[in-house]
């Protein structure tokens, strides 16, 4: 059945793996595969599709796990509502030719059927099926048809070109095989640019040959085969009065009880001379507090990458990993990479035996930026609203007159502060401060003259707007010693400082679950999509390409996106890992001017995480967004709904 999801893509469901095991046509190597052999999907090899309403029935990513050896997929019904699961190789593997193979049981129930398929993006359009590519349905297993009559035991093979409006264009083996009822079966694909021939359990059923007319009609046996590379799906789909049947009264039952499941044993991809990859294009290493992070584009044939690392440009290299794409902009994290030193990376696409030539070179270095307090646990906070209120921290010390001293402080953030020296009321000595993201060290001389005490401080007389971090403080003779008391803030204020003003500057141990500044905002998901959300609206600039980034820490999963109006223009699924961890998206304005950035709640995965330093510019450009830091509080962002106990912005 042709297949298209609105506001996404064109989708079909795929379904397959089982204990039984066919024989791949001879002359194939095996060139990737996923046994399903762990514990959770593994996302170096699968996406989980979008989750919303599609159809009658809501994707989910609670539908799909990982366990005794297979991929289930679970349709259930919670409160009225029909839940099913889509995952895909989309951004991770596309391959070009081959036999595609999995083993997959399925037990299907009336409005309900299961699928395995192939898809590209870009079917439908240009109208030229060979470019465009097509949608090869491998299997779709159903247990009754539109008129109530059993077919559970056969299923059809199907390959739709030309898009899913007026022009869609199909041909179908009709229904195949037998026994298909109960038990694993295998289902395989035999891709070549002359033909696609289709098998169950290994015994040939079906051949569709290439018909070479740019946009041909169908002809039994004949149709365009697909001259470019395509991803593979695994999914189930919900829909009543259909080619499937009726959804149940009373649904499919819970998820513990229901019984319609799509178990997939393997999914395995072999080709005839596994197919050289291309090196990979748009290679980038990014300064990351955890390392270096590495991305590159998706290539064709390229199930797996090789990294490799060097300490001077040209090589030799050392491997570090082989590996899949982890996240889309995000593929491998160096977290080895020593902070300061620089390494040169190439990176190399794997297809089974074969290896393709290195990428082009990139370097960079992991960053030297610690946590909120240079030294010690305590620090000094000041947030500055752009309006100078002059507050301050100050302490006096006694110093030796005429001497030639220097007043140093280390700041880190953004805004501007100013560091400044009194001897009694008069200014002695003053620099503007213009915080960084890393910890730095600015200094200025300071003449005693005739003083036996002078005053250190530093304040809000800069008219910007920001947050800045004040640590390890310093007045005394050049590599001599401090005269300054408790300069690290380790005692707190009550030893030797002053703070003047109300509101702008904190002495404290900076929060565990900050990764900059004070503050950070917290999300508790329950594993049940609230789609609660931290959003901000800001003016942006039309027609440029931006980065959204986000630091997130913890556990669960969130989702970063970007809105355009009331239209999703893009978006990713974030997996927290304990430590601070920078995850970007590439997001088009078009002809907007403004966009809505937004973190939220739909992964149907529960867990505790910290959101901080959020970004939506240029890349290494100005931050659009205002407080990206969240340390006003919700004065810049809303959290959706109001009165949500989801998110929340504090000092954590």
């Amino acid at each position: 059945m042709n297949r298209f999801l609105p506001q996404m893509i064109a989708c079909a469901i795929i379904a397959f793996f089982s204990p039984v095991q066919a024989t791949p046509p001879a002359g194939y190597t095996q060139v990737w595969a996923d046994e399903f052999n762990g514990t959770a999907l593994d996302t170096t090899h699968w996406t989980y599709w979008p989750q919303y309403a599609y159809r009658d029935g809501f994707i989910t990513n609670n539908a799909v796990s990982v366990a005794n050896g297979k991929l289930t997929i679970t349709t259930y019904t919670d409160a009225g509502i029909h839940y099913t699961g889509f995952i895909g190789t989309r951004f991770k593997y596309q391959p070009l030719y081959g036999y595609i193979e999995a083993s997959i049981r399925t037990v299907n129930t009336p409005g309900n059927w299961s699928a395995f398929w192939m898809y590209i993006d870009t079917v439908g359009a240009t109208l030229n099926p060979h470019i465009d590519g097509t949608e090869p349905d491998i299997m779709e297993h159903r247990l009754v048809d539109g008129y109530n009559n059993d077919i559970s035991n056969q299923i059809p093979s199907t390959i739709h070109w030309d898009g899913y409006a007026a022009n869609h264009k199909s041909v179908s083996s009709g229904l195949r095989g037998a026994g298909l009822a109960t038990g694993y079966h295998t289902y395989a694909m035999e891709w070549t640019p002359d033909f696609q021939k289709f098998y169950i359990d290994g015994v040939y059923q079906y051949t569709v040959n290439d018909n070479p007319a740019a946009d041909p009609l169908p002809q039994p046996n004949l149709a365009p085969i697909s001259h470019r590379s395509e991803f593979i799906i695994l999914s189930t789909e919900i829909q009543t009065n259909t080619w499937a049947g009726n959804i149940p009264a009373a649904g499919y039952g819970s998820m513990a009880a229901s019984t319609t499941k799509m178990d997939v044993d393997y999914v395995r991809v072999y080709q005839n001379t596994p197919i050289k990859p291309i090196a990979p294009t748009n290679v980038t290493a990014a300064q990351l507090s955890t390392g270096v992070q590495l991305a590159w584009d998706l290539i064709d044939n390229a199930p797996n990458y090789r990294v490799k690392r060097a300490s001077v440009s040209g090589g030799p290299y050392t491997t570090l990993v082989t590996t899949g794409i982890a996240a889309t902009g995000a593929n491998y994290l160096d977290t080895t990479a020593v902070a300061g030193t620089t390494y040169y990376y190439v990176v190399s696409g794997v297809n089974g035996p074969v290896e393709g030539p290195n990428s082009m070179q990139v370097s960079n270095s992991a960053a030297t930026v610690s946590g909120s307090a240079r030294s010690g646990q305590w620090a000094a906070k000041g947030l500055f609203s752009g309006s100078n209120t002059y507050a301050a921290i100050s302490q006096t010390a006694n110093v030796v007159s005429n001497a030639t001293y220097e007043a140093g402080v280390w700041t880190k953030g953004g805004g501007r502060a100013r560091l400044l020296v009194y001897a009694g009321s008069t200014m002695i000595a003053s620099t503007f401060i213009n915080a960084t993201p890393n910890w730095t060290y600015t200094s200025v001389p300071v003449s005693t003259g005739a003083n036996t005490q002078l005053k250190f401080t530093v304040n809000d007389s800069s008219n910007i707007t920001g947050a800045v971090s004040v640590d390890d403080c310093f007045l005394g003779v050049s590599g001599g010693a401090n005269t300054l008391a408790n300069p690290g803030f380790e005692s707190g204020a009550a030893t030797g400082w002053s703070v003047s003003g109300t509101g702008v500057w904190t002495i404290a141990i900076p929060a565990n679950n900050v990764h900059s500044g004070l503050s950070s905002a917290r999300g508790i998901f329950s594993g049940t999509p609230s789609y609660a959300a931290l959003t901000q609206t800001t003016t942006v600039v039309a027609n440029q390409t931006y980065q959204a980034g986000v630091w997130i820490k913890g556990t669960g999963r969130a989702r970063m996106l970007v809105y355009a109006n009331a239209v999703m223009i893009a978006n990713v699924f974030i997996d927290a890992t304990p430590t601070w961890t920078y995850y970007t998206m590439p997001v088009s304005t078009g002809a907007n001017t403004s966009l809505k950035y937004s973190i939220n709640d739909s992964s149907g995965v529960a867990g505790t995480i910290y959101v901080d330093d959020c970004f939506l510019g240029v890349a290494g450009g100005t931050n659009m967004l205002v407080d990206g830091g969240l340390e006003y509080g919700s004065n810049s962002w809303s959290i959706y709904p109001t009165g949500t106990s989801v998110y929340n912005i504090n000092r954590y």
